[in-house]
């Protein structure tokens, strides 16, 4: 049976969400729940036993919560993400432990991860990087044009999630061909003609590879270096997923070499990209922060989705963006009954 009255609940410091943690942890503790604040997740790693005696631990799940951890923490009954990365987090063990996983995969952000990759896809093939640059340095045009046509691509999406299928179905009206690696059959009602082909074969064929996999044990390391050299001489490479998915020094060389045409990177393996990283100096690449599907709209869902996981998950409820729902009823039956009502919201 859960213990009834106020919460322990750990809350794991990040720097984009740190007023978003604060606002929250504020209305945890005026509801009578003790916050403990770890400044960032090094301190959270270090700490001895951080999940002892903690009931729900709020973060960016995209550091180690190990299945050690896991067990030790006798009290744990949820890991709120208050972003939609949960790859840090062992979700085998969290289900095993009755531990709920939730993250907050809004609409507005899906929305938004969409519109970035067709704005990235285009601004890549269109060279909109280098356009810039002629008229800034008052160049001549290239003489053979480098921009080229969506109309009539081959996309291939490397994983075909809720943001990939979105994004394929916005890029339906450009004309281009569209495929897809993934291990199972996806569902494709209301999107346009896809087929599933192997990895192996979408890398040779494609003319632009979008990577939109979620971080996991199968898809770390997924392209490697051998995967990448199937691609095309002409072909884009587009990455808004987690940068551990691609083997980033054989990447670089690809693209210094000439061997694909370019690239547009929203992730790396190392963030914040570092300041002596190959990647600043070549110019058929297009860099962005780990941020360009991050709108207003987005980010404020994230914080509408957290408070409504906890809410939820504090007054014994199922959480509405559950990333491990098969714990579900092991976790209403060990935490559904007897616990408080839930966090205040402010007026």
């Amino acid at each position: 049976m859960a213990k009834t009255g106020p919460c322990d609940i750990a809350v794991v410091s990040w720097h984009t969400h740190n007023t978003m943690f604060d606002e929250i942890g504020a209305d945890l503790q005026k509801s009578g729940h003790r916050i403990v604040r770890y400044p960032n997740r090094e301190a959270f790693g270090a700490a001895r036993d951080p999940l002892n005696g903690v009931d729900v631990l709020l973060c960016a799940a995209n550091f180690p919560v190990t299945r050690a951890m896991l067990t030790a923490a006798s009290r744990l009954r949820a890991v709120v993400s208050a972003i939609t990365g949960t790859e840090g987090v062992d979700l085998a063990a969290a289900t095993d432990c009755a531990v709920v996983v939730a993250n907050a995969q809004t609409s507005e952000n899906i929305t938004g991860m969409a519109e970035a990759t067709v704005l990235l896809i285009l601004a890549a093939l269109y060279d909109f990087n280098g356009t810039q640059e002629l008229i800034r340095k008052s160049l001549p045009r290239p003489d053979p044009l480098r921009a080229r046509q969506l109309c009539g691509k081959a996309v291939g999406f490397v994983g075909l999630g809720k943001i990939g299928k979105e994004s394929a179905r916005l890029l339906a009206p450009f004309g281009a061909h569209m495929q897809y690696a993934a291990r199972r059959d996806a569902e494709l009602a209301g999107l346009p003609a896809m087929r599933r082909v192997d990895l192996d074969t979408l890398m040779r064929t494609s003319d632009v590879v979008v990577v939109l996999a979620s971080l996991n044990a199968d898809s770390r390391g997924l392209l490697s270096a051998e995967k990448l050299r199937l691609m095309k001489k002409s072909a884009i490479f587009i990455n808004l997923s987690r940068g551990a998915i691609v083997d980033e020094k054989a990447l670089i060389a690809m693209l210094q070499q000439g061997a694909i045409a370019g690239a547009a990177l929203d992730v790396f393996e190392t963030e914040p990209l570092p300041a002596d990283s190959p990647l600043r100096a070549l110019p058929n690449v297009i860099l962005t922060p780990h941020m360009v599907g991050h709108t207003s709209e987005a980010h404020h869902s994230l914080e509408v989705a957290t408070r409504d996981n906890l809410d939820r998950i504090l007054s014994g409820q199922a959480p509405r963006y559950a990333v491990n729902a098969a714990v579900l009823p092991a976790w209403l039956a060990k935490w559904g009954a007897g616990l408080n009502s839930g966090i205040s919201r402010p007026s």
